[in-house]
């Protein structure tokens, strides 16, 4: 039961848009003023729609601060208190404050990794999620003033089931024991150690597990994209990179980074569904999970990915705006 009706969360990661892609590749710098500004336009939106309270993760730099002072005598704003601040640590507090108060729907700006870490601390509640980075076909490319209008008239929605869609994940567990997971790809890599995390070239890249695809995609989704135009819903997809571009089966370009294209030898792949149990084949190495190395392993874990058809709850803007 929601405890806050007509109120949501919003988590901005402070964070986002400034990793070391930037140096790497042609990926842009996501400045705070952005996001500031994004706030800004959300505010609106849900303002217009009649939202009035607003529950938001604290950050250094206080960019929610010209949204707070701007419609301050319309939407009362609650500042999270947490431990730390600018940390992975920060998000996972907030996300789980976030849950317990029952809100109506979490927005979060930030990419598919931001999507991912607020996805696995909110059981109850739906979110609606806004890229604020590069490389990121979870969350949504749209301007923060139609974000806040789709938020406001979905917490208004008499009939918020026909709004949502329950979406699948992507499991790594080490033998029996689950690990963590992924919303858009798993990268098997050769690196020994989680490091930089950001992985931009294919060199490293052994493995590939794909769970989401779109024609604009940039990264290793984009890889998917090109063997599977459409991927069902019960579907996800593995691929073994070739080591021996030589005597590899299928080869094509594709944009692995903003400004990157980079030739991709295959050795073979297929489709998996959820009853399958994918057993990793590389001896050692990190898992990069929606773009950054999370997990080391070894032989002695046993690695393993499956599909997960209890992923996150997203907000369907589309029909939102269409109602």
């Amino acid at each position: 039961m929601l405890k806050n009706k007509k109120s949501v969360g919003i988590i901005v990661n402070p964070n986002s848009g400034k990793d070391i892609r930037r140096l790497v590749s042609n990926a842009f710098v996501v400045p705070q003023q952005y996001k500031s500004n994004e706030l800004l336009k959300v505010y609106e939106g849900l303002m217009n729609e009649g939202v009035r309270k607003v529950f938001i993760m604290p950050d250094f730099s206080d960019v929610s601060r010209r949204a707070r002072e701007t419609y301050s005598n319309k939407i009362d704003t609650v500042i999270l208190e947490t431990k730390r601040l600018d940390e992975e640590s920060t998000t996972i507090e907030s996300a789980k404050k976030m849950d317990s108060l029952g809100l109506e729907c979490v927005i979060i700006f930030g990419g598919d990794g931001t999507s991912r870490l607020v996805s696995n601390y909110l059981k109850n509640i739906p979110i609606f999620a806004i890229s604020t980075g590069t490389n990121n076909p979870f969350p949504e490319n749209i301007d923060g003033t139609v974000a806040g209008i789709a938020v406001g008239k979905f917490v208004n929605s008499d009939n918020k089931k026909s709004f949502i869609n329950k979406t699948k994940k992507i499991d790594i567990f080490f033998g029996e024991q689950y690990m963590d997971s992924a919303l858009v790809d798993i990268a098997v890599t050769n690196i020994p150690y989680v490091g930089a995390r950001a992985v931009w070239s294919m060199e490293p890249v052994s493995e590939i597990f794909i769970n989401k695809v779109k024609p604009t995609g940039i990264g290793f989704s984009s890889i998917g994209f090109r063997l599977v135009k459409n991927l069902k819903s019960e579907e996800s997809i593995y691929i073994k990179i070739s080591k021996n571009k030589n005597n590899s089966k299928i080869k094509f370009q594709s944009p692995i980074a903003p400004g990157k294209i980079e030739e991709i030898f295959i050795d073979n792949w297929k489709l998996f569904k959820k009853s399958e149990i994918i057993k990793i084949q590389t001896i050692k190495g990190t898992l990069a999970l929606d773009g950054e190395r999370r997990l080391e392993f070894s032989g002695k874990n046993k690695a393993n990915i499956r599909i997960n058809n209890n992923g996150p709850t997203c907000l369907k803007i589309g029909e939102i705006l269409s109602n």
